[in-house]
């Protein structure tokens, strides 16, 4: 379709990585992305829960710009693994690989993570974004075990 004439009423949003190794960088990113229009965040993959929780005190807070945490379901250990390799910025931590990796049925072991790390990102920041690439079908029952309500 065409576009309308004039301007469009657009929400405008950006990527920040709290994880990011060197934090003084972040935080000028993420002051850069404030000042260019920046109305809200949506994080990377978030497994430092931590790291979340001084980023939104120490820098997102204080712009008062929404962040919703990148909450990822892991379907194996394998997956877990592979993500560490290959995702910069990430790294899943050994005690969650362990837990995937002692599972009778891993997917759902990754889908009562995901759950858990919802509810603690409920607590830090405004929402979350999920990721289940493949499995988006799984996101509503994730969200029921993190006791999320859906919104009509």
């Amino acid at each position: 379709n065409h576009l309308p004439d004039g301007a469009l009423d657009l929400f405008v949003g950006a990527a920040v990585d709290p994880q990011l190794k060197s934090f003084s960088s972040l935080q000028r990113r993420f002051e850069r992305k404030v000042e260019a229009g920046a109305q809200f965040f949506q994080s990377q993959l978030i497994s430092d829960f931590d790291r979340l929780d001084k980023f939104m005190t120490e820098v997102a807070n204080q712009a008062g710009k929404p962040v919703l945490a990148g909450i990822f379901l892991l379907k194996s250990a394998k997956n877990a693994r592979f993500i560490n390799k290959y995702v910069p910025g990430v790294h899943i931590p050994d005690e969650t690989i362990d837990r995937l990796e002692r599972a009778e049925e891993p997917l759902r072991e990754g889908m009562a993570i995901a759950a858990e790390q919802v509810k603690i990102a409920r607590q830090l920041c405004q929402g979350v974004h999920m990721m289940a690439v493949r499995r988006e079908d799984l996101i509503p029952e994730i969200l029921e075990m993190a006791r999320v309500e859906a919104i009509d």
